[in-house]
């Protein structure tokens, strides 16, 4: 994922990319950190610190540089994104953190949609937050220039899971429309994801993950309907072909659907 030619892409923004060694079915190559540099290169801003990992943390401070690092950017809650915060004192001392989980959130008051955060003196240097909450209810994605930066909202390869309970499947189909809709409006033109390669083929990897999901949906009604009805019942058929090391993440899956399905009916 993170090889040279997707390295250089990524500079010739003034983005860097340092990938974490935390490697799993669920992260696929590991955590993507993103190092948004200003026009001038004097400061920076770090989306997304990632796990907490010695080397990974070195490997961040030695990007960012003589730069200053003016911000930090959490799209979300969950350990691979936001374990280092744990010692930001240390390596980030004083810097903001923004984040919608006031928990997380330092120096910041907790994010919200259409928020600015500039990084450079440049008109250029501004992350804009949209809001995308259903991954988990404080997902954020952010764009600069005409790249969105997604979280776990989409990645790379593969579909998300939706958390339960703290993510929504309601929420996760509405955000993914909201993505299609910016698309469309030609404000975005390629995904960088927190997991997983960049992509240019926006409006087929949004309209994929949305037919998917409604795919699993209506398989799901299927399976209530021929009188299965625990979430582990409707799993063991809908996941059945899933390797047993995300069937975890299946069932959170299942039970969002299932949360979805009744808030239909109800």
């Amino acid at each position: 994922m993170a090889d040279d030619h997707l390295r250089r892409a990524l500079a010739d923004d003034g983005v860097d990319l340092v990938l974490a060694d935390n490697p799993s079915p669920m992260t696929l190559e590991g955590t993507n950190s993103y190092i948004l540099r200003s026009r001038d290169g004097a400061s920076a801003l770090l989306l997304d610190p990632g796990p907490m990992l010695v080397e990974h943390r070195d490997a961040l401070v030695r990007t960012v540089g003589s730069a200053e690092l003016t911000a930090i950017v959490l799209t979300h809650r969950h350990g691979d994104h936001s374990g280092l915060l744990e010692t930001a004192g240390q390596w980030a001392p004083g810097v903001p953190v923004h984040a919608v989980d006031p928990t997380f959130a330092s120096g910041a008051t907790p994010l919200v949609d259409g928020e600015r955060i500039a990084f450079g003196t440049h008109d250029a240097d501004v992350l804009t937050i949209v809001t995308t909450p259903g991954h988990t209810d404080d997902s954020v994605s952010a764009v600069h220039g005409s790249r969105l930066f997604a979280g776990d909202t989409v990645l790379g390869r593969g579909t998300t899971m939706v958390s339960f309970p703290d993510g929504s499947l309601g929420d996760y189909l509405d955000s993914l429309e909201r993505l299609t809709a910016l698309e469309a409006a030609g404000a975005v033109t390629t995904i960088a994801p927190a997991h997983g390669e960049q992509r240019e083929d926006v409006r087929d990897l949004l309209a994929h993950y949305l037919s998917h999901r409604r795919e699993r949906i209506s398989q799901v009604q299927d399976v209530l309907a021929s009188g299965r009805t625990t979430a582990e019942e409707v799993a063991d058929v809908v996941y059945a072909d899933v390797p047993d090391s995300v069937k975890p993440a299946a069932l959170q899956i299942v039970r969002s659907q299932l949360a979805y399905i009744e808030s239909l009916e109800g």
